[in-house]
């Protein structure tokens, strides 16, 4: 249910407020994950970033396909295909973040404020 609902939220947040936002997924189920929020966040974002792929897809085949074709050009003369894999990677890439960002503030917050002196 973690996984379902911080997908929901990468997705809304990715199609309301900009891609970037799509972080919040990714900190959502880091902070809900006390072990694996980082792969979590990946993994969640991802999809995310899978899906609404997928949806161009469906609504637009043709002209979607030419775009990744042309943007694959630009990058490095690529095949079409790699285009929405790299895509999908920069999503794990920022759901990766999220989920570390997550993790580590749910551990700062169990934590407490324990601040340790050090001494040089």
């Amino acid at each position: 249910m973690k996984l379902f609902v911080s997908f929901a939220v990468a997705l809304l947040s990715h199609l309301l407020f900009g891609w970037i936002w799509g972080v919040l997924g990714g900190v959502l189920v880091g902070w809900l994950s006390p072990k694996g929020g980082w792969w979590k966040g990946v993994l969640v974002v991802a999809c995310a970033w899978a899906a609404l792929i997928g949806y161009n897809f469906v609504v637009a085949a043709g002209p979607v396909a030419e775009m990744h074709r042309v943007m694959a050009d630009i990058i490095g003369d690529l095949p079409a295909g790699a285009f929405p894999l790299m895509s999908v990677g920069a999503g794990g890439m920022i759901g990766l973040a999220g989920g570390l960002v997550g993790s580590a503030a749910r551990h700062l917050a169990r934590t407490g404020n324990q601040n340790e002196q050090v001494t040089t």
